[in-house]
C-alpha cells in the first residue's frame, strides 16, 4: 500500500484499538458473570463476527480482496493469528488470566527482535530499554497473581504464543505494504472459522442466545480493533506500535474498577504507572522515514 507515513495517524489508530479491545475484555468479563462460555466457542464467535464485519463493510470494491487469500503469506499470517488466539485461551484456562496475559504481553520484545531480522527495523537502545521497562511494569501490576505460581509447561506454551504473536505483528507490518487492512484480517477470520467450528460445535446447544449475542458483539469490537491495529502498522514500526497494545490490560483494569468494583494495591498501581510512562515515552520517539 502506497500511503504517506503519518505517526499521528498511527498513534490514533493504535490507541483507538486499545479502547475497542479493552471494551471486549470487559464485555467478556460481564457475560462470564451470567453464562458459561468456553474458549473454542468464543474463538468461533470472534471469527464469525470478524468475517461478517469485513464482508459487510469492505466487500464490493471497498478494500476487501478475498482472491488475494491464495497468497501464501496472507494464509500464513491468518494461520499464525489463529494459533496465537488458541494458545492464549489454553494458557488462560490452565494458569489463569493474569499470568497468561503477562506472558503473552512479552510479544513486543519478540516482535521487535523478529522485525530487526526480517524487516531491518532497528530499535534504538532507548526504546528497547523502555520496552523492557513496560513489561516489568506489567509484571508488577499482576505481581500478586504471579508470585506463588510455579513455572511449568503451560508457561512455556504461553511464551510460544507470545513469540508467535510477535511474528504475527511482523507479518501484518510486512503485508501492509501490499494489502489492505480488511484483506489481511479476513484471512485470520476465515481460518479461525474453519479450524474452531468442529471444536466449538459440541458446545453450541448449551450456549444461550444471550451469550451468543454478547460474544458476537465482542467479536465486532475485536474486528474494529484489529482493523485499527493493522492501519496503525502502516505508519508505525513494530517496537512502537506493539508496545502501545500493553495499555489494554491497564484500560481494562480501569473499567473493572468502575464497573465491577475491583480494587488494586499500591504495587499494582505503581506497575501500571511504570508501564504507562514507558509506553508514553516510546510513543514520543520520532518515526524514521523509510521504515514502512
Amino acid at each position: 500500500m502506497n500511503e504517506a507515513i503519518s505517526p499521528r495517524k498511527g498513534l490514533i489508530a493504535m490507541l483507538l484499538s486499545v479502547v475497542f479491545f479493552s471494551a471486549n475484555c470487559l464485555l467478556i468479563r460481564w457475560v462470564g458473570l451470567f453464562a458459561h462460555v468456553d474458549g473454542w466457542t468464543t474463538s468461533f464467535a470472534r471469527g464469525l463476527a470478524g468475517t461478517i464485519f469485513v464482508i459487510t463493510l469492505y466487500s464490493g470494491g471497498r478494500g476487501l480482496h478475498l482472491s488475494h487469500l491464495r497468497k501464501p503469506l496472507l494464509l500464513f499470517r491468518g494461520l499464525v493469528g489463529m494459533i496465537t488466539i488458541s494458545l492464549l485461551y489454553i494458557t488462560i484456562i490452565h494458569i489463569g488470566a493474569a499470568r497468561a496475559l503477562v506472558i503473552n504481553l512479552t510479544y513486543p520484545l519478540f516482535g521487535t527482535l523478529i522485525a530487526s531480522i526480517l524487516l531491518k527495523e532497528r530499535p534504538t537502545l532507548r526504546n528497547l530499554m523502555l520496552l523492557v521497562l513496560a513489561i516489568v511494569g506489567l509484571g508488577l501490576f499482576f505481581f500478586e497473581s504471579l508470585v506463588e505460581a510455579d513455572f511449568g509447561r503451560y508457561d512455556l506454551l504461553g511464551l510460544l504464543g507470545a513469540a508467535l504473536s510477535g511474528l504475527a505483528v511482523v507479518l501484518i507490518r510486512k503485508l501492509t505494504k501490499t494489502e489492505t487492512a480488511a484483506t489481511i484480517y479476513s484471512g485470520q477470520c476465515l481460518i479461525t472459522l474453519v479450524v474452531t467450528f468442529p471444536l466449538a460445535l459440541p458446545s453450541f446447544a448449551s450456549t444461550s442466545s444471550f451469550a451468543w449475542v454478547v460474544m458476537l458483539v465482542g467479536g465486532f469490537l475485536v474486528a474494529i480493533g484489529q482493523i485499527l491495529i493493522t492501519k496503525g502498522f502502516y505508519h508505525l514500526d513494530i517496537a512502537r506500535g506493539s508496545t502501545l497494545q500493553m495499555l489494554i490490560p491497564l484500560l481494562t483494569a480501569i473499567g473493572a474498577f468502575f464497573f465491577f468494583d475491583e480494587r488494586f494495591s499500591a504495587l499494582e498501581i505503581f506497575g501500571a504507572i511504570l508501564t504507562l510512562l514507558a509506553t508514553w515515552l516510546i510513543s514520543l520517539t520520532p518515526l524514521k522515514q523509510g521504515t514502512a
